[in-house]
């Protein structure tokens, strides 16, 4: 399960509620012991037979539809293009589960935002567009959408057509048992730091536009001012070309991760579009502001108060920012964990919840009998019986 997922399987179980949870039975990186095994109904990896992204991606649409058994639920809950095949099957009975769709982004809002700031189009933009279309065809039949982000919410209307009153926004979450304040100072020691050093923090790989961006704004920054890397996998021409200014840490636990963030002086997050950008909370809750774009969903969850932003999507603009909010960047972690507490998981988790019953006594509302019907129930049963001969 992605971490969202678990998170959310996780409190939704604290809170009481039955889950099942159908996905690929797989793990990208090391995971602790999953407590949810029980509750997995798995696809095996290596019975998919399709080849190419978007062939895999229907097919596995195609194969959680196939082993959810609709009756047995209250509530299906999708997330983004993997939920069009389990859609199509709910909508089939409208007396069946309420269904939900989270997303987290869109794939055409990017490739909008990346025409918009001159991003050439990536090579992945055909199944962009395809993801895009399924993604539709959930949100369309999808009793609530679910946004991370005010901005993910406006492209779902827009290009998704479909109604803003069916569209809320939950934002994203952080664990504050995982992600929570560090003395520097301990922190740098644990890490081999230099205790007096600029150091700025990156998760993720340069081989993206926000990565290639970020190597070009390295690259103009003065040569005493370090990065620490956190990724599964090394950059060798990164490493080659900046040795020691770069430092790559590889994959990273929570607390692990936590540890870093408390020792960065800033997060760079050089990205022109983010649905939300889970690790721009997390990093303010561990106290490390970061520099940003003006651009949602970046603007959003940093304010003035807890991050920079520089002033145009370009490197040179990047760098600037960078050098400017180095000397403040100790007089906004106060800012920065105050404004990551608008994201705390238990929260957040109990709007979901809040979701799911409003949707449910609506649907509730709907099959009610009015009082004409109870006063005259042969009256209404005329009408039912022939929308199902229909």
């Amino acid at each position: 399960m992605e971490k969202h997922v678990y998170e959310l399987v996780r409190g939704l179980v604290d809170r009481g509620i039955d889950v099942t949870v159908i996905c690929e039975d797989r793990s990208h990186l090391p995971d602790p012991v999953d407590v949810l095994e029980d509750r997995i109904v798995g696809v095996a990896p290596e019975s998919l037979s399709s080849e190419g992204w978007i062939a895999t991606y229907r097919e596995k649409s195609e194969r959680f539809a196939g082993l959810l058994d609709p009756g047995a639920f209250d509530v299906v809950h999708c997330h983004s293009h993997y939920g069009r095949d389990v859609a199509l099957k709910v909508a089939r009975n409208p007396d069946g589960p309420a269904l939900v769709t989270t997303f987290h982004l869109t794939p055409i809002g990017q490739l909008e935002r990346f025409r918009q700031v001159g991003v050439p189009e990536p090579e992945g933009a055909p199944i962009d567009l395809a993801v895009s279309n399924m993604e539709a065809t959930s949100a369309r039949l999808s009793d609530r959408c679910i946004a991370v982000s005010h901005g993910v919410r406006r492209e779902i209307v827009r290009y998704y057509s479909v109604p803003p009153e069916r569209v809320s926004v939950i934002h994203n979450w952080f664990d504050p048992n995982s992600f929570d304040t560090h003395d520097r100072s301990s922190a740098r020691s644990a890490l081999h730091l230099d205790p007096d050093a600029p150091y700025l923090l990156y998760i993720g790989h340069f081989d993206l536009p926000r990565g290639r961006l970020l190597a070009e704004a390295i690259r103009l920054l003065p040569p005493e001012i370090s990065l620490l890397v956190v990724h599964p996998e090394a950059d060798d021409e990164i490493g080659a070309e900046f040795g020691e200014r770069v430092r790559f840490f590889g994959y990273q636990t929570p607390q692990q991760l936590a540890r870093l963030y408390a020792a960065a002086d800033l997060q760079v997050f050089p990205a022109v579009y983010s649905g939300f950008g889970l690790v721009l909370v997390e990093g303010m809750a561990c106290g490390c502001p970061p520099v940003v774009f003006d651009f949602s969903a970046m603007n959003e969850v940093v304010t003035p108060e807890s991050g920079f932003f520089a002033a145009e999507p370009t490197p040179e603009a990047y760098a600037r920012a960078i050098v400017r909010a180095l000397p403040e960047a100790a007089a906004k972690r106060p800012g920065a964990i105050r404004r990551s507490r608008e994201f705390v998981m238990d929260r957040q988790i109990d709007r979901v919840v809040d979701l799911y019953s409003e949707i449910l006594a609506e649907r509730a509302a709907r099959h009610a009998p009015t009082l004409a019907e109870e006063k005259h129930p042969q009256v209404a049963a005329k009408p039912a019986e022939k929308a199902e001969a229909r």
